[in-house]
């Protein structure tokens, strides 16, 4: 049951964001244009549910200054996608990867905080 509520929440805390969740259908198309922060986890990870809220915050403070600028959040959930987490080098969760034009540029250096990918997305 309690997987079935984390599960919920974090579809629910998805939605009402509005950034976009990114599957393998989707990944390549929605990355193609624009400038793209992507955060891949595991729902299964601490680390990863710790941060959720931290990327919830970035995204709802900047969206609206970040839109014209055509920069996008996105997320990958990797237990549910293993393969675009393979084809990104990622090793650990969460991660979050600086995307331009659908051209992977890394990741973000220390962005797991919320200074820094506030910093970081601002300068793009």
């Amino acid at each position: 049951m309690k997987t079935l509520y984390a599960l919920f929440a974090t579809v629910l805390a998805t939605a009402a964001s509005a950034y976009t969740v990114l599957d393998a259908t989707s990944f390549s198309s929605e990355t193609q244009s624009g400038k793209w922060l992507v955060k891949y986890y595991s729902p299964t990870c601490p680390w990863s549910k710790r941060f959720a809220p931290v990327w919830e915050k970035v995204y709802t403070d900047l969206q609206d200054q970040l839109a014209p600028k055509d920069v996008f959040f996105g997320e990958v959930d990797c237990k549910a996608y293993r393969a675009l987490c393979d084809t990104a080098d990622i090793d650990g969760y969460p991660t979050v990867v600086f995307y331009d034009e659908g051209v992977n540029k890394g990741e973000v250096p220390g962005g797991q905080t919320y200074e820094v990918l506030a910093n970081f997305a601002q300068g793009l």
